[in-house]
């Protein structure tokens, strides 16, 4: 796996192919919504991929406290 990695170039390849598919029924500002969308989706993915996770890595534990209704 490359340690580069193109986030303009991905999210600039996802919008042209959605541009290509449903740019006829979409108007310039539903066109930019969609830009913004592909854009925020790559930058949640860069976070995510930013995270260096071991094999041995679990997931974190969930504590939820009991309260007893009274």
């Amino acid at each position: 796996m490359s340690d580069t990695i193109p986030t303009e170039n991905d999210s600039k390849f996802l919008y042209d192919m959605l541009k290509r598919r449903y740019g006829e029924r979409l108007n310039p500002e539903e066109l930019e919504e969609v830009k913004k969308g592909v854009e925020n989706i790559q930058k949640a993915a860069d976070k995510l991929r930013s995270v260096n996770l071991q094999n041995s890595d679990g997931p974190p534990a969930l504590f939820i406290p009991y309260r007893k209704d009274s």
